[in-house]
Protein backbone atom coordinates (compact mmCIF):
# COMPACT_ATOMS: atom_id res chain seq x y z
CA UNK A 1 0.00 0.00 0.00
CA UNK A 2 1.58 3.60 -1.00
CA UNK A 3 2.28 6.02 1.52
CA UNK A 4 -0.24 8.73 0.46
CA UNK A 5 -3.11 5.77 0.60
CA UNK A 6 -2.33 4.85 3.89
CA UNK A 7 -2.19 8.80 5.47
CA UNK A 8 -5.85 8.98 3.57
CA UNK A 9 -7.11 6.05 5.40
CA UNK A 10 -5.39 7.09 8.89
CA UNK A 11 -6.78 10.10 8.66
CA UNK A 12 -10.32 8.75 7.58
CA UNK A 13 -10.02 6.71 10.88
CA UNK A 14 -9.57 9.49 12.81
CA UNK A 15 -12.49 11.74 11.27
CA UNK A 16 -14.79 8.58 11.97
CA UNK A 17 -14.00 7.82 15.16
CA UNK A 18 -13.99 11.75 16.53
CA UNK A 19 -17.24 12.04 15.43
CA UNK A 20 -20.02 13.11 17.64
CA UNK A 21 -22.06 9.58 17.74
CA UNK A 22 -26.20 10.60 16.64
CA UNK A 23 -28.42 10.77 19.66
CA UNK A 24 -31.80 9.33 19.47
CA UNK A 25 -34.88 11.52 19.90
CA UNK A 26 -36.33 11.04 22.98
CA UNK A 27 -39.35 9.06 23.55
CA UNK A 28 -42.69 10.64 24.77
CA UNK A 29 -44.95 9.15 27.59
CA UNK A 30 -47.18 9.69 30.42
CA UNK A 31 -47.24 8.61 34.33
CA UNK A 32 -50.06 9.34 36.55
CA UNK A 33 -50.11 8.96 40.54
CA UNK A 34 -49.40 10.92 43.83
CA UNK A 35 -46.99 13.00 44.45
CA UNK A 36 -44.02 10.96 47.21
CA UNK A 37 -41.55 13.75 47.18
CA UNK A 38 -40.43 16.83 45.19
CA UNK A 39 -37.25 18.74 45.48
CA UNK A 40 -35.65 21.10 43.14
CA UNK A 41 -34.80 19.11 40.07
CA UNK A 42 -36.28 15.61 40.89
CA UNK A 43 -40.04 14.21 41.16
CA UNK A 44 -40.97 11.20 42.83
CA UNK A 45 -44.37 9.46 42.55
CA UNK A 46 -46.49 6.95 43.47
CA UNK A 47 -48.35 5.16 40.38
CA UNK A 48 -51.92 3.41 40.64
CA UNK A 49 -50.07 -0.03 40.36
CA UNK A 50 -48.21 0.87 43.79
CA UNK A 51 -44.61 0.90 42.40
CA UNK A 52 -42.26 3.73 42.59
CA UNK A 53 -41.22 6.43 39.76
CA UNK A 54 -38.54 9.27 40.17
CA UNK A 55 -38.35 11.84 37.36
CA UNK A 56 -35.74 14.74 36.83
CA UNK A 57 -37.33 18.08 36.61
CA UNK A 58 -35.07 21.26 35.01
CA UNK A 59 -35.90 25.10 34.48
CA UNK A 60 -37.59 24.06 31.52
CA UNK A 61 -40.11 21.57 32.71
CA UNK A 62 -43.80 23.58 33.24
CA UNK A 63 -46.05 22.76 35.96
CA UNK A 64 -49.78 23.74 35.60
CA UNK A 65 -52.70 23.29 38.58
CA UNK A 66 -55.63 21.48 38.07
CA UNK A 67 -58.70 23.05 39.93
CA UNK A 68 -62.23 21.04 39.85
CA UNK A 69 -65.27 22.73 38.00
CA UNK A 70 -68.36 21.99 36.84
CA UNK A 71 -70.16 21.53 33.10
CA UNK A 72 -71.50 24.92 33.65
CA UNK A 73 -67.98 26.63 33.17
CA UNK A 74 -68.04 24.81 29.50
CA UNK A 75 -68.75 28.36 27.23
CA UNK A 76 -69.60 28.87 23.43
CA UNK A 77 -65.89 30.68 23.53
CA UNK A 78 -64.39 27.75 25.47
CA UNK A 79 -61.54 26.19 24.60
CA UNK A 80 -62.03 21.91 26.02
CA UNK A 81 -60.07 18.65 26.03
CA UNK A 82 -62.51 15.96 26.50
CA UNK A 83 -61.15 12.31 26.85
CA UNK A 84 -63.68 10.13 24.69
CA UNK A 85 -64.89 6.54 25.49
CA UNK A 86 -64.28 3.97 22.29
CA UNK A 87 -67.07 3.87 20.00
CA UNK A 88 -68.55 5.87 17.35
CA UNK A 89 -69.83 9.36 17.33
CA UNK A 90 -71.17 11.05 19.57
CA UNK A 91 -68.39 9.37 21.73
CA UNK A 92 -69.11 9.35 25.88
CA UNK A 93 -66.76 11.46 27.27
CA UNK A 94 -65.09 10.34 30.69
CA UNK A 95 -63.20 13.29 31.70
CA UNK A 96 -63.00 17.13 30.88
CA UNK A 97 -60.51 19.54 31.07
CA UNK A 98 -61.18 23.36 30.57
CA UNK A 99 -58.15 25.58 29.32
CA UNK A 100 -56.99 29.22 30.72
CA UNK A 101 -56.66 31.87 27.93
CA UNK A 102 -53.02 31.49 27.67
CA UNK A 103 -53.06 27.12 27.32
CA UNK A 104 -55.52 27.57 24.40
CA UNK A 105 -54.20 25.25 22.04
CA UNK A 106 -52.34 22.60 24.01
CA UNK A 107 -52.75 19.16 22.41
CA UNK A 108 -55.03 20.50 19.83
CA UNK A 109 -56.56 17.70 17.60
CA UNK A 110 -57.75 14.23 17.95
CA UNK A 111 -55.27 11.61 19.07
CA UNK A 112 -55.23 8.14 21.30
CA UNK A 113 -54.76 8.40 24.72
CA UNK A 114 -53.28 5.49 27.16
CA UNK A 115 -56.31 5.67 29.87
CA UNK A 116 -58.30 2.60 28.55
CA UNK A 117 -58.65 0.87 25.26
CA UNK A 118 -59.37 2.76 22.12
CA UNK A 119 -59.91 5.99 23.99
CA UNK A 120 -58.93 8.96 22.58
CA UNK A 121 -57.90 12.79 24.06
CA UNK A 122 -59.87 15.68 21.44
CA UNK A 123 -59.08 19.53 22.27
CA UNK A 124 -60.23 22.00 20.19
CA UNK A 125 -62.57 25.13 20.55
CA UNK A 126 -66.74 24.62 21.55
CA UNK A 127 -68.07 24.92 17.99
CA UNK A 128 -72.09 23.43 19.21
CA UNK A 129 -73.14 23.39 22.59
CA UNK A 130 -76.28 21.84 23.41
CA UNK A 131 -77.19 21.41 27.54
CA UNK A 132 -80.00 19.00 28.64
CA UNK A 133 -79.72 15.76 31.09
CA UNK A 134 -76.63 14.69 29.00
CA UNK A 135 -74.58 17.29 27.19
CA UNK A 136 -73.78 17.42 23.57
CA UNK A 137 -70.47 19.24 22.34
CA UNK A 138 -69.20 19.20 19.11
CA UNK A 139 -65.25 20.28 19.14
CA UNK A 140 -63.60 22.03 16.09
CA UNK A 141 -59.63 22.38 15.74
CA UNK A 142 -57.06 22.44 12.58
CA UNK A 143 -58.91 19.56 9.81
CA UNK A 144 -61.60 18.19 11.57
CA UNK A 145 -64.28 18.60 13.98
CA UNK A 146 -66.00 15.73 16.60
CA UNK A 147 -69.51 15.52 18.34
CA UNK A 148 -69.64 14.50 22.20
CA UNK A 149 -71.80 13.39 24.48
CA UNK A 150 -71.42 14.35 28.47
CA UNK A 151 -72.85 12.47 31.46
CA UNK A 152 -73.57 15.14 33.99
CA UNK A 153 -71.26 13.69 36.60
CA UNK A 154 -68.68 13.85 34.42
CA UNK A 155 -65.67 15.02 36.36
CA UNK A 156 -64.59 18.37 34.95
CA UNK A 157 -61.26 20.42 35.90
CA UNK A 158 -59.69 23.57 35.00
CA UNK A 159 -55.82 23.57 34.05
CA UNK A 160 -54.02 27.20 34.33
CA UNK A 161 -50.18 27.70 34.99
CA UNK A 162 -49.04 26.59 38.22
CA UNK A 163 -45.21 26.21 39.78
CA UNK A 164 -43.61 23.26 41.80
CA UNK A 165 -44.69 24.46 45.21
CA UNK A 166 -47.72 22.52 44.26
CA UNK A 167 -46.00 19.06 44.11
CA UNK A 168 -46.84 18.61 47.45
CA UNK A 169 -47.12 14.98 48.86
CA UNK A 170 -50.12 13.13 48.43
CA UNK A 171 -51.50 15.56 45.08
CA UNK A 172 -52.38 13.67 42.01
CA UNK A 173 -49.79 14.40 38.62
CA UNK A 174 -50.32 13.57 34.94
CA UNK A 175 -46.57 13.85 33.90
CA UNK A 176 -45.63 14.47 30.18
CA UNK A 177 -42.46 12.63 30.11
CA UNK A 178 -39.46 12.00 27.79
CA UNK A 179 -37.12 8.78 28.37
CA UNK A 180 -33.48 9.59 27.12
CA UNK A 181 -31.00 7.35 25.29
CA UNK A 182 -29.54 6.68 29.04
CA UNK A 183 -33.04 5.79 30.26
CA UNK A 184 -33.47 8.81 32.61
CA UNK A 185 -37.32 10.09 32.50
CA UNK A 186 -37.44 14.13 32.55
CA UNK A 187 -40.36 15.85 33.43
CA UNK A 188 -41.44 17.93 30.34
CA UNK A 189 -45.19 18.88 31.39
CA UNK A 190 -47.06 18.31 35.10
CA UNK A 191 -50.60 18.98 35.70
CA UNK A 192 -51.12 18.84 39.74
CA UNK A 193 -54.29 18.49 41.19
CA UNK A 194 -55.19 21.12 43.91
CA UNK A 195 -57.31 20.46 47.14
CA UNK A 196 -57.99 17.08 45.89
CA UNK A 197 -58.76 17.17 42.24
CA UNK A 198 -57.33 14.97 39.85
CA UNK A 199 -56.04 15.99 36.66
CA UNK A 200 -57.97 14.48 33.98
CA UNK A 201 -55.48 14.26 31.50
Amino acid sequence: MTSPVKRLLTALLVMTASAPAVRAEPIGMRFRGTVLRAEADRLEIRRSTGSALTLRMDPRTRVYAVNQTDLRAIKPESYVSVVGAAGSEPRRVTAVTLYSPSERGFEAGSQPWDTAPGATLTAGWVADLRRGATLRLALAYGGGQSAFEIPGDTPVTQFSPGEKALLEPGAAVTVFARSDPDGALDAGTIAVGRQGAVPGL
